[in-house]
């Protein structure tokens, strides 16, 4: 099995809590924030069904460039999330499962414009990005738990669902 190949099973494992926590947000939470510096719930919804597919770009380019333009989901509905869910995590494993080894050695660039914000290998990039999603996956469930909206498991049974 290849690095990419794990790295696409670890993500194909960790979009079915993901899955699970964003098919229980219902619309009419999507403009609720539990304060005035956090993001809403659209948005950080979003951002968690979006980075299932940042190992495209992560695996495919040599740099995200913000300069140039970043195409963020504005889901109008649960299933509007869960397609962009769905789109993004085919993207994701594709480009993972396809990945030669010495691809995740590679240069890789977070900037906008000339400003550069960080430069890591490929790799390094992707073990990152699987930490940077379980934080915001993770802050999605307060919001569901504020909310009074069922958490459901992730990695073992949360406190409505499941038992050990």
């Amino acid at each position: 099995m290849t690095i990419g190949q794990t790295f696409a099973r670890d993500l194909e494992n960790e979009s079915k809590s993901g899955r699970a926590m964003l098919e229980r947000i219902p619309a009419e939470t999507f403009d609720w924030q539990p304060h005035e510096r956090s993001m809403s719930m659209k948005r950080l919804a979003g951002l968690v069904a979006d980075m299932y597919g940042w190992f495209q770009f992560i695996v495919d380019e040599p740099e995200l460039d913000f300069a140039k333009g970043y195409e963020q989901p504005d889901p109008k509905t649960t299933e509007d999330l869960l397609t962009w869910l769905d789109k993004k995590l085919a993207v994701g494993l594709k480009s993972l499962s396809e990945a030669p080894d010495e691809r995740f050695e590679d240069e890789w660039k977070l900037r906008r414009g000339d400003e550069v914000f960080m430069t890591t290998t490929k790799g390094e990039m992707c073990r990152q990005t699987f930490g940077h999603l379980a934080h915001h996956r993770g802050q999605l469930s307060v919001y569901l738990r504020l909310k009074d909206i069922p958490v459901p498991q992730i990695y073992g049974p949360s406190a409505d669902e499941g038992s050990m």
